[in-house]
């Protein structure tokens, strides 16, 4: 397993980080099979995998609850980065949404702890201001940002800089190229991709729009009129599905699966420290850590790119995944 260190802090992490939001069941996953993520989580930890990345809105808390039972055993052999609810952003909540989280992971410091969306309501600097107290409490040992566009991202930094940045990004989610990636890499904050298998699209499962789960079919690649979809635009269904066929040509010729190569893709990115992987069984678990060990031939990189540029050009520079400009949460 390869690591590397976020930011200027001392957390040394796994280049693949275990994303918990699917660990437990709720509407964008649907039922999970509790043993079956434990046992993921248990084969992570065998393969090398010390990163854990949940959050308080994931399963309504029940995310962390699981994780603080698994990992309680091993807490000083790994990394747990948890976020703040967006609703709890307030300085006052923030030390309240700390407290919930400890409890429910079963430790008395995280290692790491991000804003997961910005409240409009609230200068995110207030929030930083109250995550900076935490540090010096010995109750978080690092804090970092999730989501962050260019303008937050200069308000917590004229503070203190977060050591990381969380952010979507896969072949078919490149927005964050434009700007927040550059400045990410410009201030060393380490960005730690999440998505990159777009939510099981990157990994050949599905051949139409119509094949997708309302679930999975809330973001901006899909039509606004989808049931679960918050942002009202046609979407870019058409383009969405001829890139993942130029990929999949692709991944034939390569002899590679398409999964295989988005992540290595993602992972290959420069900024990119971390890619965050939700997985629902050990096997997948095993796969993706087998995918991350193979070379990045750059040939095959940059094929991939120009693969999904019309994509990109298509859904346009708006950061946001879910929402349109106007109503973009990225500042």
């Amino acid at each position: 397993m390869d690591y590397r260190t976020l930011g200027n802090s001392d957390l040394r992490v796994s280049r693949l980080a275990f994303g918990c939001w699917g660990i437990t069941s709720d509407f964008h996953w649907g039922e999970r099979d509790e043993q079956a993520s434990v046992d993921a989580i248990e084969a992570a930890l065998d393969a090398g995998v010390n990163f854990f990345d949940t959050a308080e809105v994931y399963g309504d808390g029940r995310s962390e609850e699981l994780l603080g039972r698994v990992l309680s055993r091993r807490r000083d052999q790994v990394v747990i980065a948890s976020k703040i609810h967006p609703r709890s952003m307030r300085p006052d909540q923030v030390a309240e949404a700390c407290e919930r989280s400890l409890r429910r992971l079963n430790t008395d410091y995280l290692d790491l702890l991000q804003t997961h969306w910005t409240d409009p309501q609230v200068p995110i600097a207030e929030t930083w201001e109250a995550l900076l107290k935490l540090k010096e409490q010995g109750k978080v040992r690092h804090v970092g940002v999730c989501n962050a566009g260019t303008s937050d991202l200069a308000d917590v930094c004229a503070l203190q800089a977060p050591v990381s940045n969380q952010l979507p990004y896969n072949l078919l989610w490149r927005a964050i190229e434009d700007a927040i990636l550059p400045a990410c890499r410009e201030r060393n904050i380490s960005v730690l991709a999440y998505s990159p298998l777009m939510h099981g699209l990157l990994a050949d499962k599905y051949r139409s729009a119509a094949e997708v789960p309302d679930g999975r079919a809330r973001s901006r690649h899909f039509s606004g009129t989808r049931p679960l979809a918050r942002h009202g635009e046609p979407g870019c269904e058409e383009e969405t599905f001829a890139a993942l066929d130029r990929i999949r040509a692709i991944a034939r010729e390569a002899g590679r699966p398409m999964a295989d190569l988005a992540l290595n893709w993602v992972a290959a990115q420069p900024g990119v420290d971390c890619v965050i992987v939700g997985v629902a069984n050990a096997a997948q678990l095993a796969e993706n850590v087998r995918f991350l060990e193979r070379g990045r031939e750059s040939d095959l990189r940059e094929a991939l790119t120009r693969a999904t540029d019309d994509l990109r050009r298509a859904l346009g520079p708006n950061p946001d995944m879910w929402q349109t400009a106007s109503e973009s949460r990225y500042r």
